[in-house]
């Protein structure tokens, strides 16, 4: 992935897996998580690669907006995204608190897909997504643009407003293979309909202005 992220110009990639609740997808564990930042530590100290790899996390948003890895995981990591990835047929008030419980927690850095649509295939669960909004706005946590083609969430007319408001955005790919990191120019296009200027985007900062964002984050 830092080879295939070096061909395509990038500085720097943050890598996520999913946490353990998604057992489809081989979340990892808490030990898991351990090892591999300890892996992307070293890869960074090898110098095989002028791409700079931060160690992230997908992180569950359990049901009753609880997390899914210890604090001391959380805390280990460069930074962690939160997503909702079950009970997708929770009311609106109860989904919206979840993620809002989520965005609260001092180690979330990012929400993940705020609505869960899959297009084409998945509706979107039941959120307040003014509200939650608010919550990312008020404790600096950023929402993303996922420019999987699947998702393509969070869509494009809510950003200029929210952004406006100081809300940040991250462009993600999610990609789950090298193919896939290509799917970010998906993202730049949503967030240029949604009329974004780059100081409201995380990663059109340089590695060091990433680094800087994430550690004041802590």
């Amino acid at each position: 992935m830092a080879a295939a992220a070096g061909a395509l110009g990038w500085d720097y990639l943050g890598l996520a897996d999913h946490s353990k609740a998604s057992y489809q997808a081989n979340g990892l564990d808490d030990a898991r998580v351990l090892r591999m930042i300890e892996s992307i530590r070293a890869f960074n100290q090898s110098g095989a690669s002028a791409v700079h790899v931060f160690s992230g996390i997908e992180c569950d948003i359990l049901p009753d907006g609880s997390l899914d890895l210890e604090e001391s995981t959380l805390a280990a990591l460069d930074y962690a995204v939160m997503s909702v990835h079950s009970s997708f047929s929770q009311s609106e008030e109860e989904m919206t608190a979840r993620v809002i419980r989520a965005i609260e927690h001092p180690a979330t850095t990012m929400l993940g897909h705020p609505t869960g649509r899959i297009l084409l295939r998945r509706e979107p669960y039941k959120i307040d997504l003014a509200k939650v909004i608010d919550a990312a706005i008020a404790n600096r946590v950023i929402i993303e643009i996922n420019a999987n083609p699947r998702r393509l969430d969070m869509d494009w007319r809510l950003w200029r407003r929210a952004a406006e408001r100081g809300l940040m955005c991250s462009i993600n790919p999610d990609a789950h293979s090298t193919d896939g990191l290509g799917y970010f120019d998906a993202g730049v296009n949503i967030a240029r309909k949604g009329w974004l200027e780059k100081e409201q985007v995380l990663n059109s900062r340089d590695c060091a202005g990433v680094l800087r964002w994430f550690s004041q984050r802590k």
